[in-house]
């Protein structure tokens, strides 16, 4: 039990226990006062609750004493209060308001556009993410940064970002987030079985730089996206005008010689990138009314975003993403035969996963599949055969710097669990 009534042994013990290497006060991060105050304190402190408030009044005094009273104020803070109250009155309680608070902060760094952090981290990304930290406090003490203020939000960001992208000395002079993504990519590389192990060595060192977005990338989205424009009108079945049908059949030779389809669902690559356009919201429907949104609008001046977002459609999500890896992987290498590709990508699906009767899944399964990458891909214009007899698969030029994007962003993702 903390004696309360013996404030000099409570600052040591505090001391001790927020600086266990020693050090001054005025050294303390906000992020470890929040922390303690937040989370360890109800959790880890061998203390009664009705002598928090000394405590806490302790760590105050101390802090203020250090010329920090920004982060003193943390300690005897109303947010402090409630969240210490929701411990009592659950752990889940407790865990929630801490983790709303901690996300509330000032001095918690943001997503951007370059870094989402992860809910599990490596080393590298710990040391970037709590040396972030140091440098919003740093702004905030400084006045660089006003919370509420106009263009705080975006300022904050933008102070991030430069930072992100600077040589640090705590990363050997790289960058933080070359330090996280580079980190990332070991970890993607490392996560077991040993087939996922196997195909993604294969392709570990080709994704340390990123790829040069061609001009033409995603050729037939990017089509399709000017050719709805403003906007077209639907059938009355919810099916793309007829027009645009034929005109896509010609253009890219989709359809049978000498015949003339009658709606989307006869050209079925059409028919993939009109559902690809909907559900990357590039493409919007009002009524009957089918139109370019604001983030198409976007893509269509972005080729690396329109890329980027091609890339990661065709890849998927869950299971058929982890298949789409192991099937770009084996592609990367050369062009091969469906049965030689789906071979390659069984070896991981009979390895790492199971059916819904706990079953293995069998080459037939895998295939099944595989043909959901096969599809969007192909109307992509990412995958191509070497004639009509399908015989051999291979990726284009345009398919193999999107397969990079795709497998590269999946390297880099922010981690859920220790291997993933």
């Amino acid at each position: 039990m903390t004696r309360a009534d013996d404030t000099s042994e409570v600052r040591d013990r505090l001391l001790g226990w927020l600086l266990p290497d020693g050090g001054p006060a005025g050294s303390l991060a906000q992020e470890d006062v929040e922390r303690f105050c937040w989370y360890e304190l109800p959790v880890k402190w061998m203390a009664e609750p009705a002598e928090y408030p000394h405590l806490l009044t302790a760590l105050a005094e101390l802090l203020q004493d250090a010329g920090r009273p920004r982060t003193a104020a943390v300690c005897t803070s109303e947010v402090t209060r409630e969240i210490l109250d929701a411990w009592q009155h659950s752990p889940d309680q407790g865990r929630a308001a801490y983790r709303r608070a901690v996300d509330a902060s000032p001095v918690t760094p943001p997503d951007t556009a370059l870094l989402t952090w992860g809910p599990v981290m490596g080393i590298d990304e710990a040391v970037a993410r709590s040396n972030a930290s140091r440098l919003l406090e740093q702004a905030l003490d400084d006045g660089a940064l006003v919370p509420g203020a106009r263009g705080y939000a975006a300022a904050r960001i933008k102070r991030l970002e430069r930072w992100l992208t600077t040589p640090h000395p705590a990363h050997d002079g790289r960058t933080p987030l070359d330090a996280v993504h580079s980190e990332r990519r070991r970890t993607w590389a490392e996560a077991p079985p040993a087939a996922r192990r196997r195909l993604r060595g294969t392709v570990t060192d080709l994704l340390s730089v990123a790829p040069e977005a061609p001009t033409d990338t995603a050729e037939p989205l990017r089509w399709l996206l000017e050719s709805v424009g403003d906007g077209v009108t639907l059938t009355q079945a919810g099916y793309l005008p007829r027009a645009l049908v034929i005109e896509a059949a010609e253009r890219d030779d989709w359809y049978l010689p000498g015949m003339v389809p009658r709606t989307e669902y006869d050209v079925v690559r059409l028919a993939e990138l009109h559902e690809l356009a909907r559900a990357a919201r590039l493409l919007a429907k009002r009524h009957r009314k089918l139109a370019l949104t604001a983030r198409g609008r976007q893509h269509l001046a972005d080729p690396a975003l329109l890329q980027a977002t091609a890339a990661h459609a065709w890849f998927g999500d869950g299971v058929r993403a982890e298949l789409a890896e192991a099937a770009a992987a084996a592609l990367l290498d050369g062009e091969l035969t469906l049965d030689d590709l789906t071979a390659a990508v069984h070896t991981l699906a009979a390895e790492a996963f199971t059916l819904a009767d706990g079953s293995t899944p069998r080459p037939d399964d895998t295939r099944h599949f595989l043909w959901q990458w096969l599809r969007p891909g192909e109307a992509l214009d990412f995958l191509a055969y070497r004639d009509r007899r399908r015989s051999t698969l291979s990726l284009t030029p345009t398919g193999r710097t999107a397969a990079l994007t795709a497998l590269r962003a999946r390297a880099h993702a922010p981690r859920t669990a220790p291997w993933a």
